[in-house]
């Protein structure tokens, strides 16, 4: 073997004096490989690249049983969440007072209209109801109502008028309760 391969092979080979896959041989199977490129972890090596390579030792893992230890989460100072709880209870009670102040001035608004058209309700009614009592005590004047009754050929009555009207006796009778009494009717009605 010359110098270059044995620089070469002590490279594949390493500290840890095992041959690495991407030299040639296993280091498992023992078997010697009679291809000159190999994998080195996932990836297809060539030949050139894998001796230049360096053959690193796996990696030592050991799982310790427990429980980590969890950083706590990093949040606001408790000055500035107080700060901003303060800050939104305001701004809730400035909305609320705004709200109610909108629904106050409406039903105002909407109460000063019904009055104005209660008033002008109230105006007009007070007009015809005037006006109804002119027309009333100028109908009701006994010398316009004389005038009116001659101008349709009416006259008052004479002091020698009289016409009398007789009527029959009441066929209702009542009994000693002072209750209708249909029976007592009947018979008065049959001796008609």
């Amino acid at each position: 073997m010359s110098a270059s391969a044995r620089t070469a092979a002590s490279r594949r080979t390493g500290a840890s004096g095992r041959t690495s896959f991407a030299g040639g041989a296993s280091a498992r199977s023992g078997r010697a490989g009679s291809y000159a490129a190999g994998f080195r972890g996932a990836a297809y090596v060539p030949t050139s690249v894998a001796e230049a390579l360096p053959d690193y030792a796996e990696p030592s893992i050991s799982v310790v049983p427990g429980r980590g230890v969890r950083p706590e989460p990093v949040g606001l100072p408790a000055g500035a969440l107080a700060l901003a709880k303060l800050a939104a209870c305001v701004l809730v009670a400035v909305a609320l007072i705004a709200v109610a102040r909108v629904a106050i001035t409406s039903a105002t608004a909407a109460c000063a209209l019904e009055t104005k058209a209660i008033e002008q309700n109230i105006d007009t009614a007070r007009t015809e109801g005037n006006d109804l009592e002119v027309a009333q005590s100028v109908l009701s004047n006994p010398s316009r109502i004389k005038h009116k009754a001659e101008s349709l050929g009416m006259a008052a009555p004479s002091a020698d008028y009289t016409d009398h009207i007789v009527l029959p006796d009441d066929v209702v009778s009542v009994d000693a309760n002072g209750k209708l009494s249909l029976s007592g009717s009947a018979a008065a009605v049959a001796a008609q």
